[in-house]
C-alpha cells in the first residue's frame, strides 16, 4: 500500500536505514527501489559536494533526531537538498518541504515516515518574482536597507557605549585612588555589572549569527529542570531587588527530568526573566511557576509590567523587535533576547508563547518542554548548578598560560596565583616551548589566536613532543568566531575549551579539575 501511495514517502528505522519507499518518492528523487532499500539514508542522499553552503543532511538529521527524542512529528521549513543524477556525479538543484512522523510502538519510535513535497518549481517561480520585485523597487529597497543598517549600527553603538561609560569612569577613579571602602565596593560592583552587560550584548550578536547560519549547537545531557530554573532565578534576583520587584517562585516538590543543554536552557529562561524585570516598574511583581502537564514541563513567567499591545503580540519573538515600533521610547538591549529564546526552546523540541491583557496589564510568557519520562533518578545530573563563588585551592599546581594579550594574561595569572597555583606566562608559542624545555606544568592554558603559531598547531606540536608517556591537560581560550573552530580545537587535542571572556572562578575550578585528572592518570600508571 505504501509503495503504491500517491505521495512521496520514505520509511526509516531508528538508525535511519531505508526500509520502504513509495513510487512517487523514487520518481521525485531519481532513484531505484532495489538500490536504496536497506541502505543508510545519508549514504543514498549526500550533500552536493559542489555546494559549500549545503546544509540538507545536517538539517534533516537534526529533524529526525528530534522526532526520536520527542516521539512527535516535526515539520521542517523548505530545504535546499540537491539530488544526484542517475549514473552521474552531477547534482540537480531541488527544494523540498519535508515532514517527519514517528510510528510509536510500546512507547518507543519503531519507524519514522519521511514525507516530502517537491517545491522546486514554486521556489524558482518565487525567485523570478523576487528578481522582478528587486528590479522594479531596487532604489526603494536600497534606501530602506541603508536606513535599517544605520539604525542597527546606532543601536549597537549606544548599547556598547553605555556600559563602557561606567567601566572607563570607575577604572579611572580607582586608578586615581582616594576612594573610601564603600565607594570602592560600589565601583567594583558597577564594573562587574557593566562588563557582564557588554559581554551579553556581544554574545547575543554572536548567537544571532550562529542561529542565522545554522551553527548553534546544543550539548544535551540528562538533568533536572528545577536546577536550571533555580540558577536562572538566582542570577536574575539582584536585578529584581535593584528595582524593589517581588520575584516569587511556585515550584512543586517534584523532579522534572529532561534532556537539555543546561547553559542554553538557562540562557533562554534568563532572557524571559530579564525581559519581565525590564518592563516591570519599581515595586512590581514577577511570578515564576513550574508545573507538570501530560508529558511536558511548563514554565510560566508573569509580570505586572507594561503589558503587550495586541498588534505587537504576533511579532514579539521577531529579531530586533522592541516596543510597539511607534513611540520614540528607547529601550535597552538589541531586541534579540526573545528571538534567541524561541530558537533555543524549539531546538529542545519545545515551544514558547506570549500573552497579555493589554498595555499596562502585565504579560505572561509560557515555555513548554518535553519531559523524559523514562529517566531514573541516578541517571540525572545537576551539572547545570552554578559553581560556588568561593575560589578553590590550587596549591602545588603548576600552570602555563600562553596568551598574547598582556591584560588578559595578567588577570588569569593573578586569579590562579591567588588560589595558590604556581604560574608561568608567555605571549607566544615560541616562548612557551622555551619554558616547556625547563619546566613541566600540570595544566596548560592556551589562546587559540597566537601571534606566531595557531594555538591548535602549537598543541599538536606539543603533544608530539610529549609522546605516549604522559599528556598534560590543556584548556583552550577562544572566541569561537570561525566556522568549524570548535571541532578543530577538540581534534587538536585540547581537553576542554572556554569562550572568552572567562570568569576567573570558572577558570580556577576548571584548572583544579584538569590538575586532578592528570594526577589520577599518573597514579594509575604507577
Amino acid at each position: 500500500m505504501l509503495e503504491a501511495a500517491p505521495g512521496a514517502y520514505l520509511v526509516l528505522d531508528p538508525s535511519f536505514a531505508i526500509v520502504a519507499v513509495s513510487e512517487a518518492y523514487l520518481r521525485a528523487t531519481l532513484t531505484v527501489r532495489e538500490q536504496i532499500i536497506g541502505r543508510d539514508l545519508f549514504d543514498v542522499f549526500p550533500d552536493n559536494p559542489n555546494d559549500p553552503t549545503a546544509t540538507g543532511t545536517r538539517n534533516l538529521r537534526a529533524s529526525l533526531e528530534t522526532v526520536l527524542r520527542t516521539r512527535a512529528p516535526h515539520t521542517m521549513p523548505v530545504q535546499k537538498y540537491d539530488i544526484r543524477r542517475p549514473g552521474s556525479e552531477e547534482f540537480e538543484e531541488r527544494y523540498w518541504k519535508p515532514l517527519n512522523t514517528p510510528v510509536v510502538i510500546d512507547g518507543e519510535v519503531a519507524y519514522i515516515i519521511h514525507s516530502v513535497e517537491d517545491v522546486t518549481s514554486v521556489v524558482r517561480l518565487q525567485d523570478l518574482q523576487d528578481e522582478n520585485d528587486v528590479a522594479t523597487g531596487e532604489l526603494q529597497s536600497m534606501r530602506a536597507a541603508d536606513r535599517a543598517k544605520d539604525e542597527f549600527i546606532a543601536i549597537i553603538s549606544h548599547e556598547l557605549r553605555t556600559p563602557m561609560t561606567s567601566i572607563l569612569g570607575w577604572t579611572r577613579m580607582l586608578a586615581l585612588g582616594g576612594l573610601d571602602e564603600q565607594t570602592t565596593r560600589e565601583a567594583l560592583d558597577a564594573l562587574e555589572r557593566s562588563t557582564l552587560a557588554q559581554a551579553k550584548l556581544i554574545e547575543d550578536l554572536l548567537d544571532e549569527s550562529r542561529i542565522a547560519s545554522g551553527k548553534l549547537r546544543l550539548e544535551l545531557r540528562a538533568l533536572n529542570l528545577r536546577t536550571v530554573l533555580a540558577n536562572a532565578i538566582s542570577q536574575a534576583r539582584p536585578a529584581a531587588e535593584g528595582k524593589h520587584i517581588s520575584l516569587a517562585v511556585d515550584c512543586a516538590d517534584d523532579r522534572y527530568d529532561v534532556f537539555a543543554d543546561p547553559a542554553r536552557l538557562q540562557q533562554a529562561i534568563g532572557n524571559l526573566l530579564g525581559n519581565a524585570i525590564k518592563f516591570t516598574g519599581e515595586g512590581g511583581t514577577v511570578d515564576v511557576r513550574l508545573r507538570r502537564e501530560v508529558g511536558e514541563a511548563v514554565i510560566e513567567v508573569s509580570d505586572s509590567g507594561k503589558g503587550i499591545a495586541a498588534a505587537l503580540l504576533p511579532h514579539i519573538f521577531e529579531r530586533f523587535r522592541q516596543g510597539d515600533g511607534v513611540t520614540s521610547e528607547r529601550l535597552s538591549g538589541l531586541g534579540l533576547g526573545l528571538s534567541i529564546t524561541r530558537h533555543i526552546v524549539e531546538m529542545h523540541g519545545g515551544s514558547v508563547s506570549a500573552s497579555s491583557a493589554g498595555q499596562s496589564k502585565g504579560a505572561t510568557f509560557t515555555v513548554r518542554l518535553p519531559l523524559h519520562l523514562s529517566l531514573r533518578a541516578e541517571e540525572t545530573t545537576d551539572r547545570a548548578a552554578v559553581r560556588s563563588l568561593a575560589l578553590p585551592r590550587l596549591d602545588d599546581v603548576r600552570v602555563l598560560i600562553v596568551e598574547d594579550e598582556v591584560d588578559n594574561r595578567k588577570v588569569l595569572a593573578a586569579a590562579l596565583r591567588h588560589c595558590g597555583a604556581e604560574v608561568e606566562c608567555t605571549g607566544s608559542a615560541a616562548e612557551a616551548f622555551a619554558v616547556l624545555d625547563r619546566w613541566d606544568p600540570d595544566v596548560l592554558i592556551c589562546d587559540i589566536a597566537l601571534p606566531d603559531v595557531d594555538g591548535c598547531s602549537f598543541l599538536t606540536q606539543f603533544r608530539s613532543r610529549e609522546g605516549d608517556t604522559h599528556t598534560t591537560p590543556a584548556l583552550a581560550l577562544t572566541v569561537l568566531g570561525r566556522p568549524g573552530e570548535q571541532s578543530r580545537i577538540v581534534a587538536s587535542g585540547f581537553d576542554v575549551f572556554r569562550q572568552k571572556p572567562i570568569d576567573p572562578v570558572d577558570l580556577a575550578h576548571e584548572v583544579g579539575r584538569l590538575a586532578g585528572k592528570r594526577r589520577l592518570a599518573r597514579t594509575s600508571r604507577m
